[in-house]
């Protein structure tokens, strides 16, 4: 997970610990999928699959050696609402940069039914920072190159250092299907892409670290910003922007604020908004501490509940079809394998009648 210019300090735990203290204080939260490697972006289909966007790790090396910083372990990976595992997208690039992170697969949006891929900054110049889809073997298939898109963007100094803001974070589906939306946590601009190649830039926050992105029963898109280093509590926010009308027309503007490091954004079928905090702030020792983490409802008046704290470095959360809520997390500075997926049962989070017939049991 890399956020530029903001240092980040790798930590691995046991995300088995996270899992049994949430489960002690929220007992309605309960483990869907286990030994996931830094899961990150999600989402459902139609038929109630969920689609998880695994970002990788770094391999087990020989006694005295010292592990590859760059590979092709991230994947994404389809569970059947019973929580079967099946492998859709292999040979992903994963790219670990020391105390800044892990970066690889972060997103994946269902268009039309079909799993297209976003994936971040990192080594490899045609699978990183581009949006994928698989080909019946497994593999990606480049669908459109966004480091281009970003190299097209910047100037000709910044190209000769190598300085390109283009680390791609966030991506949702256009209501319409039409196209893809994608948020970078680089540059701070959100992306307006379709499956012909064209890209062209939705919104801005220049310079600010946009995260993910839902829309909202308003037509709205929202995106959560994760603020700036330090990350002083408080100093994150979700932003929205209207994306009917003639473009240019993304003037972003904010939705919440007095948030700290939201990661991620969405809606339940009651319409309510709910955001997931990656950290509760940076502590004297520690940038980014672990099971700071909190998934909170915001009221229509902005004011935030918390409704789950002490998660382990979550990443995301989607809401199935039949209303239930999905969380991921260690989705960062965790070993391979430390990764999950928690759920809320729609019953227990929204009132009964805005639960769809299809939610699952708790």
């Amino acid at each position: 997970m890399i956020f530029p210019n903001r240092t980040l300090r790798p930590l691995a735990l046991l995300v088995g610990l996270v899992l049994l203290s949430a489960c002690i204080e929220r007992p309605l939260a309960r483990p869907f999928a286990t030994g996931l490697n830094q899961p990150r972006g999600m989402a459902f289909d139609s038929a109630g699959n969920l689609f998880v966007a695994e970002t990788g790790g770094r391999a087990a090396s020989a006694a005295g050696e010292t592990p590859a910083d760059t590979n092709h372990s991230g994947r994404v990976v389809r569970f059947s609402p019973a929580g079967q595992a099946t492998p859709i997208l292999e040979g992903l690039p994963y790219t670990y940069y020391g105390e800044i992170g892990d970066s690889g697969a972060a997103d994946v949006a269902l268009l039309a039914g079909v799993p297209y891929v976003l994936t971040g900054e990192g080594y490899d110049d045609r699978l990183a920072r581009a949006v994928l889809r698989p080909l019946p073997d497994r593999s990606p298939q480049v669908v459109v190159s966004l480091l281009h898109f970003a190299i097209g963007l910047s100037t000709v100094q910044e190209q000769q250092i190598g300085t390109v803001m283009s680390n791609p974070y966030g991506m949702v589906a256009a209501p319409d299907n039409s196209a893809l939306y994608v948020s970078d946590a680089a540059s701070g601009r959100i992306l307006h892409v379709t499956l012909d190649g064209a890209i062209r830039v939705f919104a801005e926050l220049p310079m600010t670290p946009l995260a993910g992105m839902a829309f909202g029963p308003d037509g709205r898109l929202y995106v959560a910003m994760f603020s700036l280093r330090p990350h002083l509590p408080g100093s994150g926010a979700v932003w929205a922007a209207d994306p009917s009308g003639e473009p240019p027309s993304g003037k972003l503007e904010v939705a919440v604020q007095g948030l700290t490091m939201p990661v991620d954004v969405g809606f339940a079928a009651s319409g309510a908004m709910y955001v997931l905090e990656f950290g509760q702030g940076s502590q004297p020792d520690r940038l980014y501490p672990p099971q700071s983490g909190r998934l909170l409802r915001i009221a229509e008046d902005g004011a935030p509940a918390v409704v789950l704290d002490r998660l382990n470095y979550p990443t995301a959360l989607a809401f199935s079809p039949g209303g239930d809520l999905y969380i991921a997390v260690g989705g960062a500075f965790t070993a391979p394998g430390e990764g999950a997926i928690l759920r809320l049962a729609c019953r227990t989070l929204e009132p009964p009648d805005a639960c769809p017939p299809a939610a699952g049991p708790s």
